[in-house]
C-alpha cells in the first residue's frame, strides 16, 4: 500500500504543477472572436462599413489596459477598425476596441471618428 501512496502523490503533484503552469495562460476569447466582437460593436454603433484596419501591417494583438470598472489591469485584445467615415490621410484607425481576453467584454474604446 505504501508504494501506491508514493505513486499517487507523484501523480497528484504532476497534475497540480501542470495546472499551475497552464491555467494563467488560458484565454477564453481567441483573436478571431475578439475581431468579430469589435466588428459587431462597430456595426451596432452605426458604422456599417467597419473593417479591420490593416495599414502598416497592423494586426490585432495582445496587451494590457487599465479598467476603472475593475480597478486593475485587464488582459485584452487590441482590435483596430477602419470605416469609410474616417479619412485615410490621418493614417490611424477609426476605432480601437480593447476586448477582454477572458470575457469578451469591451473594456475601452478609442473613437477617432467623433
Amino acid at each position: 500500500m505504501k508504494k501506491y501512496q508514493t505513486t499517487i502523490l507523484i501523480i497528484i503533484m504532476a497534475i497540480v504543477s501542470i495546472g499551475i503552469n497552464v491555467w494563467p495562460n488560458y484565454e477564453r476569447i481567441s483573436k478571431e472572436e475578439a475581431e468579430e466582437i469589435a466588428l459587431a460593436e462597430a456595426k451596432s454603433s452605426g458604422y456599417d462599413s467597419a473593417t479591420l484596419w490593416t495599414e502598416f501591417e497592423q494586426e490585432t494583438y495582445k496587451a494590457y489596459v487599465y479598467s476603472s470598472k475593475y480597478n486593475k489591469d485587464i488582459k485584452i485584445w487590441k482590435v483596430s477598425i477602419d470605416t469609410d467615415e474616417h479619412p485615410d490621410i490621418l493614417n490611424t484607425p477609426a476605432l480601437v476596441y480593447f476586448i477582454s481576453r477572458d470575457t469578451g467584454e469591451v473594456i475601452a474604446l478609442i473613437n477617432a471618428v467623433e
